[in-house]
């Protein structure tokens, strides 16, 4: 995780998200998140959110390269 992952939407399957804070002071859940749409915070392990991330980026390299 790094600042440049603020303001980075995620999904857990079921719901969305956006990264509105990363705080290394609480080392078990640095990442604050907000729900789309409703905007109520929930806290992440940077572990789970790094994972969901990739999960929601899509190859978007040319076949055959």
């Amino acid at each position: 995780m790094s600042p440049a992952d603020y303001g980075r939407q995620f999904s857990t399957g079921r719901e969305l998200f956006k990264i509105v804070g990363i705080d290394p002071r609480r080392p078990k859940y640095p990442v604050s998140a907000e729900r789309i749409p409703d905007g109520q915070g929930f806290k992440f392990t940077a572990d789970q959110v790094a994972l969901l991330l990739q999960k929601g980026m899509r190859d978007v390299t040319p076949k055959g390269q």
